[in-house]
């Protein structure tokens, strides 16, 4: 039973590189075997992010169905609800060779949309096999923490120079798509692994600063290349180095348009206070608040700007402090974890995606349609370098 449940995360690996409504289907399903075993009391609710998930999911839930209606739930819901997936990590026994097999899965899957992303960019898109540029960024940040991981236990010479040549290519796909939340998402996410990596005596530190040198030169040639196909990144770099007084209209360019977004965001919690709306403010105005609310967002279903403002109204201030407690939970247990040996890294990728989200979801919202997947996979993590710590 145990080797059928490990099947079923490689299926919805395989799935949610190669279609989101495939994969869609797989997790409403896993999730429906999830309440069911819950229910029978097979499986426990527990974990580091236990209380600060149920203080996102609850007023986010609540505050759709209030000021959403039934129409708006199904967004809620797969916005937040579908995140309890990370309590299911207790059907599944974590070991080396499970996150060894995942992380392989994962190495052969992005090689597969490494092609096809190529192929799309002469073609003159940015996609990889479903979504666009964002998805470009999600797909090979984790598979370049695979890449890299697997490159780090392998032993075999020519498996190793494979490993490291799809790390380059996997992270340079990453910084070649000149998006600001994919480019802080990777790079502090390695930032994390390399800061676990330092407390492990066996690798050396001389390996470890080589490794990061490594990474950083990749920082530095795709933050050139983001900045030569993005010209509004030359605003920033005048204002830092140079020292020249952005004008509004500036700001707003840099930053895609957030900066007007995050006023009319901030106009709407104004007058909730102003109003007295104190429900709203402690749980939000729900899923598609943007569309409903005046002044509306100028892109529509949230206001997408600094996650302090977009969650504020989405889930409230309650919501709002259960992010802020699950980032204090979440970079808390993992800044604590200690190796034994270099085999206990292949667990990494899945511990240290969630930073992806976490930082590089700062100025978009913390939501992905896979994100579901990826708290399983951190809960499983969890369970594991908690066993061998």
């Amino acid at each position: 039973m145990i080797k059928e449940r490990e099947n079923w995360l490689i299926i919805l690996f395989a799935s949610a590189y190669l279609s989101i409504s495939v994969f869609t289907g797989f997790i409403i399903l896993f999730l429906i075997y999830e309440i069911y075993k819950i229910a029978k009391r097979d499986l426990k609710i527990n974990g580091e992010l236990k209380i600060p998930l149920f203080m996102i999911i609850t007023p986010s839930v609540l505050s759709t169905t209030i000021y959403g209606g039934l129409k708006e739930l199904p967004g809620a819901l797969n916005q937040t609800f579908f995140n309890i997936t990370y309590f299911a990590k207790d059907l599944f026994k974590p070991s080396e060779k499970l996150f060894y097999k995942l992380n392989l899965t994962i190495v052969i899957f992005c090689s597969i949309e490494a092609v096809v992303t190529v192929f799309n960019y002469y073609r003159g898109l940015e996609k990889p096999i479903w979504g666009g540029v964002f998805e470009i960024g999600i797909v090979f940040s984790l598979g370049s923490l695979s890449a890299f991981v697997m490159f780090l236990i392998e032993r075999e010479k020519f498996k190793k120079v494979v490993y490291l040549l799809l790390f380059l290519v996997f992270t340079f796909l990453v910084f070649y798509t000149g998006k600001r939340n994919p480019i802080l998402g990777i790079f502090f996410s390695y930032l994390v692994l390399f800061f676990i990596l330092l407390k492990m005596s066996e690798l050396g530190k001389k390996v470890i600063y080589g490794l990061s040198g490594l990474f950083l030169v990749i920082v530095v040639v795709g933050t050139y290349i983001a900045v030569e196909k993005f010209p509004k990144y030359k605003l920033l770099f005048d204002a830092v180095f140079i020292g020249r007084q952005l004008t509004e209209a500036e700001i707003n360019e840099f930053s895609s348009a957030r900066w007007e977004i995050g006023k009319k965001g901030l106009e709407v919690i104004k007058k909730d206070i102003e109003n007295k709306n104190f429900l709203p403010l402690l749980i939000g105005h729900g899923y598609n608040a943007g569309q409903r609310l005046d002044p509306p967002s100028p892109v529509g279903r949230s206001y997408e700007s600094v996650f302090f403002i977009s969650e504020t109204i989405n889930i409230g201030l309650i919501g709002l402090l259960g992010l802020l407690y699950l980032m204090f939970r979440y970079f808390r247990f993992v800044l604590r974890i200690r190796l034994k040996n270099i085999h206990q890294a292949v667990g990494l990728p899945f511990l240290v995606f969630p930073t992806y989200y976490l930082v590089g979801g700062i100025f978009s919202g913390i939501w992905d349609a896979i994100l579901p997947l990826y708290f399983l996979m951190f809960g499983i993590a969890e369970n594991y370098y908690k066993s061998v710590n």
